[in-house]
């Protein structure tokens, strides 16, 4: 018969411990995020929203293992509650390129995630109609030299904000990964 001690889901303690101490080092010890995402493989749905919990609660800095739970989390509710933790919670830096107009552009949207490098949303348009929209990997980011950099990220959102929602309300489909931007609508 095993043990009877609280599971992650019932824990409520305070930052200390060995726990706190494994999200520590999630920042300079790769082998740390890889057991606590292999453990979270292995949680059942309601035991690995308590543990995203118990990470935010816990660590100084959640980025990196919120990110490692949405990258391997197959359920869409979960990956959807993740992408919303990290936007909040995480430290990300956000950057937008945009070059065009409403009827016809480019833009990319970085954030570097710490510990994990830049990732791009990168779309293009004609006749104010989304055209192409891919998430690059980390690995194949390039930047043009007519992107105007430093742009305000408002000044973006407000220009794609309106075509992604025609492009949904279209049935346009979206690229796997997407969620993961959605950071950048959540400004102001």
């Amino acid at each position: 018969m095993k043990s009877a001690r609280p599971g992650i889901v019932s824990a409520n303690r305070p930052r200390s411990g060995s726990f706190a101490s494994l999200i520590d080092q999630l920042l300079e010890d790769e082998s740390a995020l890889d057991g606590l995402v292999f453990a979270y493989t292995e949680l059942e749905e309601a035991e690995r929203r308590a543990l995203a919990h118990a990470v935010l609660q816990d660590a100084g800095d959640p980025t990196q293992a919120l990110a490692a739970f949405l990258a391997v989390e197959e359920s869409p509710r979960l990956r959807h509650r993740l992408a919303g933790l990290l936007s909040r919670h995480g430290r990300i830096r956000l950057i937008a390129l945009l070059d065009g107009t409403q009827d016809e552009g480019k833009a990319r949207l970085i954030q570097f995630l710490p510990g994990f490098g830049p990732e791009s949303l990168r779309m293009t348009w004609k006749r104010g109609e989304i055209d192409d929209i891919e998430v690059e990997s980390r690995n194949n980011i390039t930047l043009d030299a007519d992107h105007r950099a430093g742009l305000e990220l408002q000044s973006a959102v407000d220009t794609l904000a309106p075509l992604l929602w025609r492009h949904i309300r279209s049935g346009g489909r979206l690229p796997e990964g997407v969620e993961r931007f959605a950071g950048f609508f959540a400004l102001g």
